[in-house]
């Protein structure tokens, strides 16, 4: 993938908290915003792989994405949301502390992600937006997977 096509573009992104921060990913990457549901945890997978939930009669693998981008887990609150996004190996729940609004972000307010560290682990995000006094993370979530965490956890949904 060549530098270019990994910078954030302008474009509506979904915002959702984690911690402190503010996320977005990009609005056409989202399939959609659900409660939290139940979720049937599965044997044997990786810590940040919460379970699998039946999503309208389809078995989807559900990620917690503190877990995931190295936070401590947290209780569900009633702003508790899973983000529903479409990957190369079908649908995936993404669960966020909540999800705020859809910023619709010009080239001028997208700057490069600054250079925090190992490149490999921090390669989905994008590019930071600037919206008023606030940092927005652009990130490609499905980027924060690598091709081999997909295909298992795809594997896991086919087996519940």
């Amino acid at each position: 993938m060549s530098e270019i096509s990994k910078k954030a573009k302008p474009g509506q992104y979904l915002t959702f908290q984690l911690q402190n921060e503010q996320y977005g990913v990009p609005i056409e990457t989202v399939r959609e915003i659900n409660r939290v549901v139940e979720i049937t945890p599965v044997p044997r997978t990786p810590e940040y792989v919460k379970g699998v939930m039946n999503l309208r009669g389809k078995i989807i693998p559900v990620v917690n994405l503190r877990v995931k981008f190295g936070m401590d887990a947290q209780e569900h609150t009633r702003d508790t949301c899973i983000i529903v996004i479409d990957t190369e190996i079908g649908q995936v729940g993404m669960i966020v502390d909540s999800v705020k609004e859809v910023a619709d972000l010009t080239e001028n307010q997208i700057e490069p992600s600054p250079v925090l560290g190992n490149e490999a682990t921090m390669s989905f995000v994008r590019g930071m937006g600037k919206v008023d006094n606030r940092v927005i993370i652009l990130v490609d979530i499905v980027s924060a997977f690598s091709h081999e965490q997909l295909t298992g956890m795809s594997t896991m949904a086919d087996a519940a």
